[in-house]
């Protein structure tokens, strides 16, 4: 599976705070690498994919043909809130 990020997904992921972002960069390359990874919980949801950041953050995303865009990225909270 390919990925991509939206201008939002880079606008959510400048705003967080640069822990948060670090553990982004490091979610991220494990995605890459073994999109099953345990800790990552890949999954879908609706007609979202959604990966685990840590256990505060989570990141969103659509697949199409292979590829997943992804275009959220934030707090559990707010995650919870958008998928309801």
């Amino acid at each position: 599976m390919n990925s991509r990020a939206t201008t939002a997904f880079w606008a959510h992921y400048n705003a967080l705070q640069p822990e948060a972002r670090r553990l982004a960069d490091k979610a991220y390359r494990l995605w890459r690498d073994n999109h099953w990874h345990p800790s990552l919980h890949f999954k879908k949801v609706g007609d979202y994919w959604v990966a685990r950041v840590s256990e505060d953050y989570r990141a969103l995303g659509i697949e199409s043909k292979g590829t997943v865009t992804w275009f959220w990225i934030g707090t559990h909270k707010e995650y919870e809130r958008l998928i309801a």
